[in-house]
């Protein structure tokens, strides 16, 4: 805690462009993604979770806590402690009483196996 006031930690928001994926339809192109840190955020462990069918299958999640403006979208993808998470559901906008009461909410969620 410094002056009274929480850290935040930072994370890494992975932006793709829209490109042609040659039939005709857009899809982004992971390969081009920018990467642009964003300050400011609380980091909520969440569940974790196993897929019965694919036995070595499991899931982490994490919800994030930031500034309400953040520019973060829901098919952006985020890096946090080093792996790529994508964006679980829709970005939610918490408006507060005071800019420290408002704030960004985003679910994040990574399968592995």
């Amino acid at each position: 805690m410094i002056g009274g006031q929480v850290d935040r930690n930072q994370i890494v928001r992975l932006r793709a462009p829209l490109v042609d994926d040659g039939r005709g339809n857009q899809a982004r192109d992971w390969e081009k993604a920018t990467e642009t840190p964003l300050d400011g955020w609380a980091i909520d462990a969440g569940a974790t979770g196993e897929d019965t069918t694919n036995r070595d299958g499991s899931s982490t999640a994490y919800t994030l806590r930031g500034p309400l403006e953040a520019d973060i979208e829901a098919t952006d993808r985020v890096r946090l402690f080093g792996e790529t998470f994508h964006v679980d559901g829709g970005v939610g906008r918490q408006p507060g009483v005071t800019a420290r009461t408002s704030h960004c909410i985003v679910q994040l969620i990574r399968w592995e196996g």
